[in-house]
């Protein structure tokens, strides 16, 4: 019995070091979707939350269309009390729920090729001092030069400022009773730094189905995409949005390809170009996680209003969108790690007229514990509804992490994102007549993690047959962009 005791005693005191040192790491999430320990000594002082935060409430920003890593949803689980208002951290969700729904306190990205500069430590100061009153946030930031050949009409070189705010303020939660509150909301700012960038976008002068820079949306000026309610039932296996809501911040997530501001600039590449979203329209999404390996999704809301206008307009059920989604999240696919598959069937209603279609999304680790991602969309439905310009679209391609640390060159940059995809689209109704009947484009592009909060992007695409461009049979197109993401 002595002997027994004696090894029981070595093996909690064993244990007693590991666990004090996962309580001094930073949870960082790399891009894709991983989570990864950093000891506080490999960054910058400035930048570990303060003492008033501590490190169990330091939540890193998710990456939306992969669950949420085992080591962050059990932060979120000990920093619980039973009854909180404007919780400093987010409420307890399903894992797939959980990256989609909230975002972190934590804005630094792990890898950096420098460690720190004037910016990101007030940056992220203001985060950590945001979430202590419910404020949890990422707002991204780019400059972005995009020069083209052959264009239809217009400037063949234009420059844009883009800003996206995504905010989700924590009103009330009921751990005990698995409820939870809060109010949702996207604002979105474009500006145009040229005369001819404040009045012309990329696909327009190019006269092609997808936008090679899909950061660049909207007026010239600055409007509000999603201001809606958000509730947590059922233990965070159930949650309702009600309101103007932006559906494609729910529905159509990919980790590998979802995020112009820092993975692919095509907008084949964000969101599927044939599901009818609804932007800045009223609305509701309904989404439900019984278990963590699927979950089943529901958005509904009108399509009829563009961006910066009111979402009152005209509302009537002639104009409005039906879209499900259903999502396997399996852990392990044939032994080459996580992957998710989304089938999302939908019914739109455009001015009176109704019809149907289909997308499938899929995003794929090859290899287990390896830096190579798999990504797909695929789509078609009816001419007369398929407003973003496809009624038919396949967009394809590879992500692969830290190209530059595992080819031997930066071992210190193991956040860097090389990305190349492949699309074919087929012109809907609003971009008939056409001169082209299918589109095909090419994109490759590099990610370079320059400090905790920036990121250099240069990017190279190709589009065959622009849809509405008679007077060319391709296009080059170069981009580079700085984002910031605070």
């Amino acid at each position: 019995m002595l002997t027994g005791f004696v090894a029981l005693a070595r093996a909690a005191c064993a244990a007693d070091p590991q666990t004090n040192a996962a309580s001094t790491q930073l949870l960082l999430i790399d891009r894709l979707g991983n989570a990864v320990r950093t000891p506080t000594n490999e960054v910058h002082s400035s930048l570990h939350p303060p003492e008033a935060v501590g490190m169990g409430h330091q939540i890193p920003v998710p990456q939306k269309g992969a669950p949420m890593p085992d080591e962050v949803r059990q932060r979120i689980k000990d920093s619980k009390t039973d009854r909180q208002w404007f919780s400093p951290t987010p409420p307890d969700m399903m894992p797939y729920l959980a990256n989609l729904d909230e975002y972190g306190n934590t804005a630094i990205q792990p890898g950096p090729l420098v460690t720190i500069e004037p910016f990101s430590a007030g940056a992220q100061s203001l985060k950590y001092w945001a979430s202590e009153v419910g404020l949890r946030y990422s707002l991204y930031q780019s400059l972005t030069m995009i020069s083209m050949t052959d264009v239809a009409s217009g400037s063949s070189a234009l420059q844009y400022y883009t800003a996206t705010f995504f905010g989700k303020w924590a009103v009330t939660e009921v751990t005990s009773d698995g409820r939870a509150g809060w109010l949702s909301t996207e604002a979105n700012v474009k500006l145009g730094l040229s005369p001819a960038s404040r009045t012309q976008s990329p696909e327009g002068n190019l006269g092609t189905i997808v936008n090679p820079l899909a950061t660049v949306f909207g007026p010239n000026n600055a409007w509000l995409s999603e201001l809606a309610w958000q509730q947590s039932l059922a233990g965070g296996k159930l949650i309702l949005l009600a309101g103007m809501v932006d559906q494609s911040n729910y529905i159509d997530a990919n980790t590998y390809a979802n995020n112009s501001q820092g993975q692919f600039l095509n907008s084949a590449f964000v969101n599927s170009d044939v599901l009818p979203f609804a932007f800045n329209n009223l609305g509701l999404n309904l989404q439900w996680q019984p278990d963590e390996s699927w979950y089943l999704m529901f958005g509904s809301g009108a399509n009829n209003q563009q961006v910066g206008h009111s979402p009152f307009n005209n509302l009537s059920f002639h104009d409005w969108s039906y879209l499900l989604e259903f999502g396997l999240t399996p852990k392990d696919v044939l032994g080459l790690g996580p992957g998710a598959y989304r089938l999302q069937p939908f019914v739109a209603t455009v001015g009176g007229q109704t019809q149907t279609g289909v997308g499938v999304n899929i995003q794929q680790q090859l290899g287990a514990n390896s830096p190579f991602g798999w990504f797909g969309r695929f789509g078609m439905g009816g001419s007369q509804v398929t407003f973003d310009g496809a009624d038919a679209q396949i967009a394809s391609g590879f992500v692969l992490q830290a190209p530059l640390k595992h080819a031997g060159l930066f071992p210190k940059l193991s956040n860097d994102y090389l990305g190349a995809g492949f699309v074919w689209s087929q012109p809907s109704a609003v971009m008939e007549p056409a001169a082209h009947s299918n589109e095909y484009g090419f994109e490759t592009t590099y990610v370079l993690q320059l400090t905790p909060l920036a990121s250099l992007q240069p990017d190279f695409q190709v589009i065959w047959n622009p849809a509405n461009n008679p007077n060319a049979d391709h296009n080059l197109i170069f981009q580079l962009q700085l984002n910031l993401v605070w």
